[in-house]
């Protein structure tokens, strides 16, 4: 039995009170010759006995009242109302870790990993003292993510799994503590609250006291239903819940949150702008931030010298952007910056952004990785009589100078290469362009729906050949096809009543974001004379995902948009060629066909942004590579790799396509840990002619996990209520007098001692003289 306030122990001493009262009324009796006593004496020896019992029932029964008093005020505990009276119970403690990134947030050298570290030596070292049994169960966020549902997992899961704590298991914690640090997942509590519901069904006839170790965000507590639900769930199953904050400090926490290339034509030897995002998660202004940019550049040559087996070798060639410096950064404010990367020849580059350091680390570096090809081939399918009338505009556009390098490569070819073109094929263009096709053969429309379909991008020009029926059949569909808007005849734009008044009015589009300013005089002198108009009473139809991006003075769409799966259609309703308008000898039409060009692809440029953790699968054709691969992962000291070999394996008997993981090898029941941590990733392999193919991921921290706002602990706890908790900080959890778990037995106390009393009462009526009803004194 153990008491909630210790030192007052100490005032058991006061059960002795009443014997020295006793004492000191024996002491103060007087001895009186009377001969009536003569008659009294000799009754009181015939009743002495039973008097003396009577009067040392009374005494003990004072002293008893004193021991009940203070032990009412101390607040006896025991491991449980009844087994404890008959050799008591085994009292298991379940300690949950939250070993997210925010867990090392940082303050005078401590984190708050070192807290929790603290309160669990705290917490083995109140358990050794016990002189019943005791057993420790510990379970880490991160490792509860190997669990599913299965017995034998989550018994592998846990650090710790019902071990016997003996007088030396504090250097056995101590050891396995050493190893635990935070890392740089972003894993809430509710797979490590499911894992423990799954272990405590295997709890039977045990004292259990779950402890919650955590930093308790507003992202993970701010709307905690679910989590509700698990905590009551425990306490349901009469388990002690301790919910203990190791959070550090409320410091202003700078995060780069996403670093992305502009979505613009990617190729070697053009420049491309990539765009960093800072922000501040604090709640003060953070002033002078310095952000540092640099660029690796992997020369194609040397990936191809280079064998797998000394993939970890290939350091790249680093050069350092800019360091652009922020004035401020307000509390919650997300500042985006820009830098421009240029790499002349094609692969998988890095862009690295960094900050300096802060309460937390692992948010301070990002990497993006940018697919720079040779160039972007478009297709351009020119319809017009002239050969490659309307196309001689569009190539000129796409290259405007000579020795200029836009990365774009148009392919033109007849309406007939449509006819007989695979999706395979089509799919090895960006986008495609349709300038005045009169209509499609064979299964050219249902092609290239598959390929919209996939992420491709198409832009249909109108012209006097167009066959109008057709398209309206073929491609509209009624509105189930390809063409955004049905067509209708042909018309003139009427001459307008103010000479000032500009023919082509844009909306607010990609396309058109240069020209958005109100002064630019560039687009404002496009003229248009013919037009394919629309059916009087089309609309564009938010269901089908159709906007008008563009009309003529008079009101009438010119550029319509349609999203279709993941790709986009565009139908310019007048001629590329300077037949229905002179668009193409204005120099905007360069700005926009560049514009357009860019809008078309985004969705066939996959930067592929994934997080920390996530498993990287890289599936091969057996026909075409060997099924070794070499994947490069970063180390634990910075700036250093490791190597890890795998086998790629059939995916499933008989496939053609072998497929090897990474980050999805369990140890024991256990994640290995493979993609664990932020930074540049790669697999090696080689195809069956002997050339090395390297394939370059960047896996970067959860942006969210970075935002350090606390949630106030009478805020959680409304939160979370019916569910009684109790809640600690971690600091004053080391510090104060533990509380043992177990049952307060005060009210028990209470209650006996009321029973005392009374009975005290009745022995004193009982022990001293009354006279008897109708008596004479």
């Amino acid at each position: 039995m153990q008491f909630v306030h210790q030192p007052l122990t100490w005032a058991f001493l006061l059960a002795l009170v009443p014997l020295l009262i006793h004492l000191i009324n024996m002491m103060r009796h007087r001895r009186v010759q009377w001969a009536a006593m003569e008659f009294l004496l000799a009754s009181y020896k015939k009743h002495r006995t039973w008097i003396w019992l009577k009067q040392l029932l009374l005494l003990l029964a004072r002293m008893v009242a004193v021991i009940l008093v203070v032990a009412m005020l101390a607040q006896p505990k025991t491991r449980d109302q009844w087994l404890a009276i008959f050799g008591g119970r085994v009292t298991h403690h379940f300690v949950v870790l939250d070993d997210s990134f925010s867990m090392s947030d940082r303050v005078a050298g401590a984190s708050a990993m070192d807290a929790a570290k603290q309160v669990i030596t705290a917490i083995i070292g109140r358990a050794i003292q016990e002189d019943t049994q005791q057993k420790l169960t510990l379970i880490r966020y991160s490792q509860a993510r190997a669990s599913n549902n299965d017995a034998a997992a989550d018994n592998r899961a846990a650090d710790f799994n019902a071990e016997p704590i003996d007088s030396n298991f504090d250097i056995t914690l101590e050891r396995r503590l050493h190893t635990f640090d935070a890392t740089s997942l972003a894993v809430g509590p509710r797979d490590a609250l499911a894992l423990l519901r799954q272990l405590l069904g295997e709890s039977k006839d045990e004292t259990t006291i779950v402890y919650l170790l955590s930093d308790f965000r507003q992202k993970d507590w701010g709307s905690p239903a679910e989590l509700r639900e698990a905590l009551g769930q425990l306490t349901r199953s009469q388990a002690d819940v301790h919910l203990v904050n190791c959070s550090r400090s409320t410091e202003p926490n700078l995060g780069i949150v996403a670093i992305e290339p502009a979505d613009e034509t990617r190729a070697a030897g053009v420049p491309l702008f990539v765009n960093v995002k800072v922000k501040n998660s604090g709640t003060r202004t953070a002033t002078k931030v310095q952000l540092k940019l640099q660029s690796t550049f992997y020369p194609p040559d040397e990936t191809a010298k280079t064998p797998p087996t000394a993939a970890d070798t290939l350091k790249g060639q680093t050069d350092d952007l800019a360091t652009l410096l922020i004035d401020q950064i307000g509390p919650s404010e997300t500042i985006t910056r820009r830098v421009q990367v240029y790499f002349p020849q094609p692969g998988k580059h890095v862009v690295e952004a960094s900050l300096p350091e802060d309460p937390v680390e692992n948010d301070n570096r990002r990497w993006c990785v940018i697919d720079f090809p040779a160039g972007e081939r478009v297709l351009v399918i020119d319809g017009s009589p002239e050969v490659y009338n309307s196309a001689y505009f569009l190539g000129t556009a796409f290259r405007p100078l000579d020795r200029s390098n836009t990365g774009i490569q148009p392919d033109f070819q007849q309406p007939s290469f449509l006819r007989d073109a695979t999706l395979e094929t089509l799919n090895g263009y960006s986008a495609i362009y349709l300038l005045d096709v009169p209509r499609f053969d064979g299964r050219a429309v249902e092609t290239l729906e598959n390929y919209v379909q996939g992420g491709g991008g198409i832009a249909i020009f109108m012209g006097p050949d167009v066959n109008t029926g057709y398209y309206n059949q073929a491609l509209y569909k009624d509105g189930k096809g390809l063409l955004p808007a049905q067509l209708g005849l042909e018309a003139t734009l009427p001459p307008a009543l103010d000479a000032n008044q500009p023919d082509l009015e844009v909306l607010n589009h990609p396309i058109f974001s240069f020209f958005q300013s109100e002064t630019n005089p560039l687009i404002r002198g496009v003229k248009v004379d013919r037009f394919r108009k629309v059916p009087e009473g089309w609309k564009p139809s938010s269901d089908q995902a159709v906007e008008i991006i563009a009309r003529l003075r008079d009101k009438s769409p010119l550029i319509v948009e349609k999203k279709i799966g993941q790709g986009e259609v565009i139908l310019v309703l007048t001629t590329l060629a300077p037949e229905w308008n002179d668009w193409a000898k204005n120099p905007s039409f360069v700005v926009v066909a560049l514009k357009m060009q860019s809008y078309l692809a985004s969705a066939r440029r996959l930067d592929d942004p994934r997080l920390v953790g996530t498993p990287l699968d890289l599936r091969l054709e057996s026909s075409k590579y060997l099924p070794d691969v070499s994947f490069v992962v970063p180390a634990e000291k910075t700036g250093s790799r490791n190597r890890i070999e795998h086998n790629a394996a059939p995916a499933e008997s008989g496939s053609a396509t072998l497929m090897a993981a990474l980050g999805r090898k369990q140890l024991e029941g256990r994640f290995a840990g493979e993609t664990d941590r932020p930074g540049i990733y790669e697999a090696w392999i080689k195809s069956t002619k002997g050339e090395t193919d390297v394939r370059r991921w960047a896996l970067n921290v959860d942006p969210d996990e970075g935002d350090l706002t606390p949630i106030e602990s009478t805020e959680l706890l409304t939160r979370l209520d019916p569910v009684k908790v109790a809640y600690h900080l971690a600091d004053q959890y080391q510090q104060d007098e533990v509380t043992p778990a177990g049952y307060n037995l005060s009210t028990l106390v209470l209650c006996t001692l009321v029973l005392l009393l009374v009975a005290e009462q009745l022995f004193a009526y009982s022990a001293s003289y009354h006279v008897a009803p109708g008596g004479v004194l």
